[in-house]
């Protein structure tokens, strides 16, 4: 067992080997210890700012990713709403051009004839809305 002399024995060695180290370089224990121990901890104060701050950016830019994907979704969607809108149209005007061709070549060459280019039968009358306010 170690009593307390040895125990006084050890730090004095260890105080001179301490100050042995210091006369090496011309410093003093104390004061080599005491620099550096704030600059470690500037280190981590810094390296701990800078990763809240990388952070805190991945987090924002992350955001700002999903508010932009969102709205393009909402955006593509009203675009295919659209878009599945003017081929419901098309088919619609497919079916009419279909049933036309299946009626004969006549009808349907009257049809367009009077719709289309403005033509009337010999003893027809058309009248036309010029002003049509509402």
């Amino acid at each position: 067992m170690t009593t307390f002399e040895d125990m006084d024995e050890l730090e004095e060695i260890q105080d001179s080997r301490l100050a042995e180290e210091a006369e090496e370089f011309d410093e003093p224990v104390e004061e080599n210890v005491r620099r550096e121990r704030p600059r470690s901890r500037k280190k981590r104060k810094l390296s701990k700012r800078i990763f809240v701050i990388i952070a805190l950016c991945f987090c924002a830019y992350a955001a700002f990713t999903i508010i932009y994907d969102k709205a393009e979704i909402a955006k593509l969607r009203s675009e295919t709403s659209d878009i599945s809108k003017q081929i419901d149209e098309e088919k619609a005007l497919n079916d009419e051009y279909s049933r036309m061709l299946d009626s004969g070549e006549k009808e349907y060459m009257k049809k367009i004839a009077i719709d289309k280019l403005g033509y009337a039968f010999p003893e027809e009358r058309r009248f036309y809305i010029v002003n049509q306010n509402k």
